[in-house]
């Protein structure tokens, strides 16, 4: 009896884990999301595939802080600002988290860092980037 009942509480805790995991995707893949975005007139594509978008787990590797800001987003308190280059051009970072300890750790223009979160949104500026990117929930790793 007690090892049907282990056996059911660890199927239970992997069931969960598993569904909670987001595949990850790189800013390619974040890129071409918002070409194929651009490329369609259907707004219920748009939304699904903003959709998908929210489903992963956005991957930015060695971003140099551009700057660390107040906030414009009510859920956080300060944002993280870094720019990578695409093949479809530069793109702007906002980067919003609640670790306030590892933001504060931050240097603009010598502190490279690596970030993990959910999409937000893209949005976009009259100026040379191709998109900005809103990136929530996020985990910043310090690197050096």
């Amino acid at each position: 009896m007690k090892i049907n009942l282990f056996v059911f509480i660890i199927a239970a805790v992997v069931v969960l884990s598993c569904s909670s995991f987001k595949k990850a995707i790189l800013i390619d893949g974040v890129v071409e999301e918002k070409a194929r975005i651009e490329a369609t007139d259907n707004p219920a594509m748009k939304s699904l595939i903003r959709d998908e978008l929210g489903k992963r787990r956005i991957e930015l590797v060695g971003l140099t802080v551009k700057d660390v800001v107040d906030s414009g987003n009510i859920d956080y308190d300060f944002c993280v600002i870094a720019d990578v280059q695409t093949q479809k051009g530069m793109v702007q970072c906002h980067i919003y988290t609640t670790d306030v300890k590892t933001v504060a750790k931050l240097v603009k223009g010598k502190s490279i860092i690596d970030v993990s979160g959910d999409f937000g949104r893209f949005f976009s500026l009259l100026d040379s980037y191709y998109t900005r990117l809103e990136v929530v929930k996020a985990s910043i790793r310090i690197k050096g």
